[in-house]
Order: structure tokens, then C-alpha cells, then sequence
């Protein structure tokens, strides 16, 4: 590989905006464009905005245009050859970085651009003030790039496990269990996880929020700080209501040189890898693992050359706290590690833009790395519910054989024969909890989800309502491994449980 098409990072852009007036009110391409401005003042090189010839737009989920792409690169002055819009995904920032790195590094690409925004806030600010949101007609693009599968089965569809905090709130109580802690103590550790990402969010400019909160604050519940779903409060969830907006130029060495761009401004993806565990969650081995999550980042930690030891820094995904403590179970960072698991402060704290966390993540990282010369840093992204990871490794330092192309499959041998157990979607009789939540209205919850064994071992799924007792029961001690008794409601097509 020519060392010259080593791919590079030199500027990287970000908006934060809390619009208060209606003049101050922005749809998202509005955004990309100043993060893609901003990235380029910050590589000291205007150019890059007409050279681009690739803009790859992160899934905007607050408004929807037919050609996200092409908007910005019109708005910016460019005529790109190659315009890309992503399907769903958290880990989709990530997996642009790593396939335009390819891409640059064999020639097919020469200036990237990488963007993505939401502009939830804006929308509000704009209903409140105006009574509608003064913006073009939403179009659907129907070209996407990237990992376009559905992500439910019609099963789950049916007792609505498409929210995010629902699923994630089953992961977590499973991972509990497995790892034998009391209710008490996995509320301190979740309360402890969030409470560090608020501090680091604190010293981020572009973060929603720049308050530390202490564990004690984020585990209490309250009026400003209700339960979600059990274990975790209104502090522990991602803050989609936001204004955000990130942009990287990726380049190659010789291209970073022709436009005068300073050394110190130079990072290096050093490896990037991405993969997925049994697709749909209700297929999954088990509620408490996620194993793809270490075949990946092993993937990408040999890609460049290095062992999860000799990483300085981090920005694991934490949509909810279970996430990040799944994910520094499975790639071997220990619970008594001094590494931060963030250096951007977290999707609660620093701001869940949709899919586009992991950009601002990775222009953080570039921040930090530019800061500290000569360190490295590992960026995760994930996209639904452990559906599917990314990491990233970047570095300061290119690897001296440039950006080397490494067989993910050896990697990933162990995850390709996972088997998933026999799922049963009318079930009836006794069952046993595998995983479970509650699901909270205002000060109880009003209904809770099972996920749950047969005595012949078949896996089912299952609704709990109009049962305070078990509902109660679900939320003040570890029900995990209860058996109770489940049947098949015809009616509705779903199964329901009860201890």
C-alpha cells in the first residue's frame, strides 16, 4: 500500500445550539453545514470544502430529506462523485470513518467529508413559538448505505421493543444477575458510570449538559428525575432533545501536505472494524454478553498494532449505562481501571443526537489526541440494541506500513457459530424469568415485559399488566429465575405473565 494514501484526520466541527427565537431555529442540513465549516477553519485549509469528493451523511432522525447529501455538498460549494446517506445505527458514524479509510488509502477517494446533525430542540422551539415547523416538506431518501436490515421480528414488534429503554433496561437486569450483584449495589455502580460521564461532559464545550451530577442525584428518584424503565431513572437515558451538529475531513497524507495543513493537526484512524452478534435480541444466546463486541474491537486493536493495555483513551457508546458496562466487560478494561470510560461525556450528558453521537465522539477524541501527542485512543459505536459494534483506533503517529488491511474472519469464528435457542411465541404453563422490566407512568409502573424459559427450555416472550403484585415484586427484589405462569392471550397475539 502506498504510504502517501495513509488516510488522515485534519479538521474535525461541531455545533451545540439552544435556540430560544424563532431566527434562531435551524434544520439539520442548516447544522452539517456549519460543522462542515467549522471542521475546515479548524484544518486551516478552506479548500477542503470545494475539494470534497465524498460527503457521507449520518441518518438524520428529526427531519427527512430526499437528498441530505447533496444539499450539503451544494451548500458548501462541492461536487462530490460519491453521496452517501446511512441506514439506522449508532455504530454508523464509526463505520464511515473505517470504510472511507479503505477507500482513501486504495485511491478511490481522496477528500471525505463525514456529517451528521439532529435538530430536535429547533423543531419544539419552532411548535411553541410558531405553532409548526417552518421547514420543507420532509421527503424520505430511499438510497441507503451501510447495514440496512430490519432490526425486529414481527414478535417483538408486538410488545413494542422497538424504545430503546425497554430493551436496554432487559440487558441490564440480566447482566446484574449474571454477575450476582444486589439490586442496591447495581443502582450505586449505573449511578456511579453516569455521574463520571457528567463530569467529563462538564469540561466539553459542545455538551447539552455542563452540570456534574452526583451518583446520589441520578440514582434518587424524584419529579425531575422519575423512573423510566427498571433499573434506571430519567439521568441514565440519552438526551435526544437536543441541537447537534459533527463534521471530520478525512484526506491522505499527500493531500494533507499539498494543502499546507499543519502537522498538528494530523490523526490517524489506525485500525476500525465492525460486526454484529445473533441479529434480532430476542435470538440472542443470552441477555447478559455480547460477545461480537470483542471479536471487534480485537479486530481493530490488530489492525493497528495494539492490545486494549496500551490504549490511552475511550468513548465507549452509553446510551444507557448498561452499555458501556456490557462493553468494558467484553473487551477487558476492569471495573478498577483508571481510563475514563468517555472523553466526550456520554449520550445522557453530553447529548444523544440520534445516530450521530459517535462523530462528535470521534472529533473529541481528535481534540484530545492533538492535546497529547504520541497517545491513542479507542471510539465505539453501537447500533440498536448490541445489534451490531464498531470500534475505532486513532492515534497521533501513523503505523509505518500505512493503513493496513487486515481479514476480519478469524476474528469473528466464534460469534458465526452462535446458536439460538427455540423461541416460542404462544407459550403456556409455568415459565421461568430469563430477563424482565417494568415499565413506569408516573410514580408506579404500569406494566412490565418477561423474557422467559419453558421447562423444556424454549424461550418466550411476555407481557406483565393489571398485576401490581407481580409488578411490585419485579421492582424491590431479584426475580430473575422465578418461575410464575404464562399463557397465551389470542386476542391481542402476545403472551402475558404472571409470578
Amino acid at each position: 500500500m502506498n504510504r502517501e494514501r495513509t488516510p488522515v484526520i485534519v479538521g474535525v466541527g461541531q455545533v451545540t445550539q439552544k435556540p430560544a427565537r424563532m431566527e434562531e431555529v435551524r434544520h439539520p442540513v442548516e447544522l452539517m453545514v456549519q460543522a462542515a465549516r467549522n471542521a475546515a477553519e479548524d484544518a486551516g485549509a478552506p479548500d477542503l470544502l470545494r475539494r470534497v469528493d465524498t460527503v457521507a451523511v449520518v441518518n438524520v432522525v428529526s427531519w427527512k430529506y430526499a437528498d441530505p447529501a447533496g444539499r450539503v455538498a451544494e451548500s458548501i460549494g462541492a461536487s462530490p462523485s460519491r453521496k452517501w446517506y446511512t441506514g439506522i445505527g449508532g455504530s454508523t458514524p464509526q463505520w464511515l470513518v473505517t470504510e472511507l479509510a479503505g477507500r482513501v488509502a486504495r485511491g478511490e477517494a481522496d477528500v471525505a467529508l463525514i456529517t451528521g446533525a439532529e435538530a430536535f430542540c429547533s423543531q419544539s422551539v419552532a411548535q411553541e413559538l410558531a405553532g409548526s415547523v417552518p421547514w420543507e416538506p420532509e421527503v424520505e431518501c430511499q438510497e441507503r448505505v451501510g447495514d440496512t436490515r430490519p432490526v425486529f421480528t414481527e414478535a417483538e414488534q408486538k410488545y413494542d421493543w422497538y424504545r430503546p429503554a425497554y430493551v436496554y433496561a432487559m440487558f441490564e437486569n440480566a447482566f446484574r444477575h449474571h454477575r450476582g450483584e444486589s439490586l442496591e449495589e447495581e443502582r450505586r455502580t449505573l449511578a456511579e458510570i453516569c455521574s463520571a460521564m457528567s463530569r467529563v461532559a462538564s469540561g466539553n464545550p459542545y455538551a447539552w449538559f455542563q452540570d456534574v451530577k452526583t451518583p446520589e442525584e441520578i440514582a434518587a428518584v424524584s419529579a425531575e428525575n422519575r423512573m423510566v424503565a427498571f433499573p434506571f431513572t430519567k439521568l441514565m437515558c440519552a438526551m435526544l432533545h437536543v441541537d447537534q451538529a459533527a463534521a471530520v475531513f478525512l484526506t491522505s497524507l499527500e493531500t494533507a501536505r499539498s494543502l499546507d495543513i499543519s502537522r498538528d493537526k494530523w490523526v490517524f484512524p489506525l485500525g476500525g472494524a465492525d460486526g454484529y452478534d445473533l441479529w434480532y435480541f430476542t435470538h440472542r444466546r443470552d441477555f447478559h454478553s455480547t460477545p461480537s463486541a470483542r471479536a471487534v474491537a480485537d479486530a481493530a486493536l490488530y489492525q493497528a498494532g495494539l492490545t486494549i493495555e496500551q490504549v490511552d483513551f475511550f468513548d465507549l457508546y452509553s446510551c444507557f449505562p448498561c452499555a458501556p458496562r456490557m462493553v468494558r466487560h467484553e473487551i477487558g478494561i476492569s471495573e478498577d481501571d483508571p481510563r475514563p470510560l468517555t472523553v466526550t461525556g456520554g449520550l445522557p450528558y453530553f447529548g444523544g443526537p440520534g445516530n450521530n453521537y459517535v462523530l462528535h465522539a470521534i472529533c473529541r477524541m481528535t481534540e484530545i489526541l492533538r492535546e497529547h501527542p504520541g497517545k491513542t485512543g479507542l471510539v465505539h459505536g453501537l447500533s440498536w440494541y448490541f445489534h451490531k459494534h464498531a470500534f475505532g483506533v486513532y492515534g497521533t503517529e501513523p503505523r509505518p506500513d500505512g493503513w493496513r488491511p487486515v481479514d476480519p474472519e478469524p476474528f469473528f469464528r466464534e460469534i458465526r457459530g452462535l446458536k439460538s435457542p427455540p423461541l416460542l411465541e404462544r407459550a403456556e404453563g409455568v415459565g421461568t424469568i430469563e430477563t424482565y422490566t417494568a415499565i413506569y407512568g408516573s410514580e408506579e409502573p404500569t406494566h412490565g415485559f418477561v423474557i422467559g424459559r419453558t421447562l423444556s427450555g424454549e424461550r418466550f416472550p411476555a407481557r406483565v399488566e393489571k398485576d401490581p403484585d407481580t409488578l411490585k415484586e419485579m421492582v424491590s427484589r431479584e426475580v430473575i429465575g422465578e418461575k410464575g405462569k404464562v399463557r397465551y392471550d389470542p386476542r391481542r397475539g402476545i403472551n402475558v405473565f404472571r409470578l
